[in-house]
């Protein structure tokens, strides 16, 4: 009786979800914890064998055993869910599928443990230099501004020897794949030429083949009739043969699609070759755009202490050079983004309108034109060509947060004139949450923008103290949260004690005993 639902048996188990390992997975297939692939593959096939229900039925009637290893074996063998389960257990691996599962893999939890807290050190240097600015400008300290910027020294330098560093590994990495590259070339080669001898002979084997064949008059008929095809090619003005319309009406289909993929190739080759060239400078631009940003920007910090220093008597244009040097590397990069996506646009079927290209050329530029707008603006103050009020010369700052103001009600309105009540509800909470969110940036930057108004309007009446207040508020709250999530991160989420881990796998394995032990009920005798 026991022989006869074994089957059944076996099929009830395979479908169940395999219950936890004893000890571990690593027990489980008999391998050290230190095992590479080749290792936990070999175990796993010579266990397969041994265990495999079919193969070796007396072994375990209900297959539990070879489940076990199969699991183990599809833990194991993924790299991303052994370095969990090495980490965190069995518990980790579970937790992995659900939302912020990723956290868990320990590369991304170090990675961002690290930032998070290099973060949080960036921002106490921040909080420094806006303390000692404070003092400075206030005739609190009478120390140079040299010293002063002393803390945004430190973080150039610090960001410089990490752009180096990437630069020099990606180096590195292309060096390495191009030799590796080279290398696997060579071996083609040899190769290829190991097996040209081979090759010759097959060649002139079929050679002799075809030769008797065009010698046998049935071969040498059907080879006039392809001949002849041959000679009148869907290229050509020649009908096709009368003994096969079916495939001479293909291959006038596939001719004519031929014709319409060569003629639209040959439509617009100065725009590929000019959208490549577009493309390959944009790529290069990017790669030594952020090189070229951290050097104008150390440029640009070093203008500003000369000039309060009364080392050098410059133009506030001279001393705003390198930032306006920055803002055009970003325009030339705007420009070859929307040049590159024109041409694109323009080799499809539809070439885009003057009406959808001025769309896309203001939501490219808006941002860009603020920023440089406002720049101008407070670079002609400052040098006394303009004598407009602070409040005027600062009014395009005030543009992006109309504009997200008029978006989130465009986008609510939108929301209401939908049918479906579930993704509107979906997209309210969306709405609420990037409500929110504008609400807590507008207030912390719009803020320091009035401050800093009102102490441009009457130096000698506000302190800088009180105008960084925000600044003061904002890079606190990031440093803390940084801080508290580089521990979370680093110490929060650690592997069970080893003697943690024992007891509950001892729990486990008595679970898993009382499993064993019990009888399971094929599903053509259960009591419904």
């Amino acid at each position: 009786m026991r022989n006869s639902d074994g089957g059944s048996e076996r099929t009830l188990n395979a479908e169940a979800p395999p219950a936890r390992d004893a000890v571990n997975l690593y027990n489980v297939l008999g391998v050290d914890q230190r095992a590479t692939p080749v290792e936990l593959k070999r175990a796993y096939r010579r266990l397969a064998l041994q265990h495999h229900p079919d193969r070796n039925p007396g072994a375990a009637a209900d297959g539990r055993d070879f489940v076990r290893i199969q699991y183990a074996y599809d833990m194991l063998s993924d790299e991303r869910k052994r370095r969990i389960y090495d980490r965190y257990g069995e518990m980790g691996i579970q937790m992995a599928g659900r939302v912020g599962g990723e956290l868990l893999d320990p590369q991304v939890s170090n990675m961002l443990s690290g930032f998070a807290f290099v973060s949080s050190l960036v921002a106490l240097l921040f909080v420094l230099f806006f303390t000692l600015l404070a003092q400075r400008v206030d005739r609190k300290i009478s120390w140079p501004y040299s010293v002063v910027f002393a803390p945004l020294w430190t973080v150039d330098l610090a960001v410089l020897i990490v752009v180096l560093w990437a630069l020099l590994k990606r180096v590195m990495t292309g060096f390495s794949s191009s030799q590796a590259s080279s290398d696997y070339a060579s071996r083609n080669e040899d190769a290829a030429l190991s097996s040209s001898y081979a090759t010759t002979e097959d060649d002139e084997y079929e050679g002799i083949v075809s030769d008797a064949c065009d010698n046998t008059p049935i071969y040498a008929a059907g080879n006039a009739d392809t001949s002849t095809s041959a000679s009148h090619s869907p290229f050509g003005s020649a009908p096709a043969t009368d003994a096969t319309p079916l495939l001479g009406g293909a291959g006038g289909s596939s001719s004519r699609r031929r014709r319409r993929r060569s003629r639209r190739h040959r439509q617009h080759p100065r725009l590929r070759t000019l959208r490549k060239f577009v493309e390959t400078q944009l790529a290069c631009l990017a790669k030594a755009a952020p090189i070229a940003y951290l050097l104008l920007l150390a440029l640009f910090q070093v203008s500003i202490v000369l000039k309060l220093d009364s080392h050098v008597s410059w133009s506030v244009w001279r001393v705003a050079a390198p930032w306006l040097a920055i803002e055009a590397i970003n325009g030339m990069l705007l420009t070859l983004q929307l040049l590159a996506a024109i041409l694109k646009a323009n080799e499809g079927a539809a070439a885009p309108t003057g009406g959808k290209l001025i769309v896309v050329a203001l939501d490219t530029y808006w941002w860009f034109i603020i920023r440089v707008l406002q720049a101008v603006l407070i670079i002609l103050r400052l040098n006394h060509s303009i004598s407009w009020y602070w409040a005027v010369v600062f009014a395009p700052s005030f543009l992006p947060g109309l504009r997200s103001i008029v978006t989130l009600c465009l986008l609510r309105k939108q929301l209401r004139a939908m049918g479906d009540a579930e993704v509107a509800q979906n997209e309210n909470a969306i709405v609420l949450a990037s409500v929110v969110a504008f609400v807590v940036a507008a207030s912390f930057v719009y803020s320091f923008v009035a401050l800093l108004i009102w102490k441009l309007s009457l130096p000698s009446a506000v302190r800088l103290a009180l105008v960084l207040i925000p600044v003061f508020i904002a890079l606190s709250l990031l440093c803390c949260l940084c801080t508290c999530l580089s521990c979370c991160l680093a110490y929060g989420m650690h592997a069970p004690l080893d003697d943690e881990r024992d007891a509950e796998s001892n729990g486990t394995g008595n679970n898993d005993n009382n499993e064993a032990s019990m009888i399971f009920v094929p599903s053509s005798r259960r009591i419904e």
